[in-house]
Order: structure tokens, then C-alpha cells, then sequence
């Protein structure tokens, strides 16, 4: 099974740089998800932000009012969604992450998969065979 099989048809959930953590929060919670797509002027990926990474910052010095910026993932691991599914675990679990995005061609995001994604999917095909 190819990744581009199991990607959300909903554009992922952005958040400009410069907004504040509270913001992000705020994000989240409307769109019932706990991972965002840091994007700079441009619209262009430049992090991510997750709450896991926004609940290290506020455990350390960040507050409420910090940048996204100060605390935002800065690497950012794409897939174009032709790989397989094993391709793409092993992908991340070597980078060691939770989330992946998606991206055209162009290199624009067009999705998100989390690790949970790719494992209930290679379950899923398991099952069948």
C-alpha cells in the first residue's frame, strides 16, 4: 500500500511563525488535532509545532506569549506519497518521528500521516493477506 492511500484529503492545519503559543493551542483545540505546519510570509513549511514540543517549552521558560518561532521543530521529514508504507515507518522511526508531512510535486504540504496513521494502515494491510 502506497502513502498516498492514507493521507487526510483536508489540507493540514498552518500557523504563521510569528503567532504566539496560545494561538497555536487555540488551533489545536478547534481543529482536534495536536500537530501544526509552521509556515513563514510565504506560506512556505518552515516547522512544525507540536503540543508535546509546546508542553516541553512551558515546562521550561516559554509562556503563553512566546513565538512559535522560539519553539517550533525545525526539521521537517516530507514524503511525495508514493512510498510504501514500510518505507515510510522505517523513515520515521529512523528520524524519530511522530509526524510526516505530505508534499506535491512543487513541494507544497498537501498532507499529514502520524505514526499512528502508518501503522494501523500496515495492520490494516496485514490483516487481509
Amino acid at each position: 500500500m502506497k502513502l498516498k492511500e492514507i493521507i487526510q484529503s483536508r489540507d493540514p492545519l498552518t500557523i504563521n511563525y510569528n503567532y504566539k503559543i496560545k494561538d497555536a493551542l487555540e488551533l489545536m483545540r478547534k481543529g482536534n488535532t495536536n500537530f501544526l505546519l509552521v509556515v513563514n510570509d510565504r506560506n512556505e513549511v518552515i516547522g512544525i509545532v507540536t503540543q508535546r514540543a509546546i508542553t516541553r517549552a512551558l515546562g521550561g521558560n516559554a509562556n503563553l506569549d512566546t513565538k512559535i518561532s522560539d519553539i517550533m521543530i525545525k526539521t521537517v521529514i516530507t514524503a511525495s506519497g508514493n512510498e510504501e508504507l514500510l518505507d515510510v515507518f522505517i523513515l520515521m522511526a529512523k528520524n524519530n518521528v511522530n509526524h510526516l508531512v505530505v508534499v506535491d510535486s512543487n513541494g507544497k504540504a498537501v498532507g499529514v500521516v502520524s505514526l499512528r496513521d502508518v501503522l494501523y494502515a500496515i495492520q490494516r494491510e496485514c490483516e487481509v493477506e
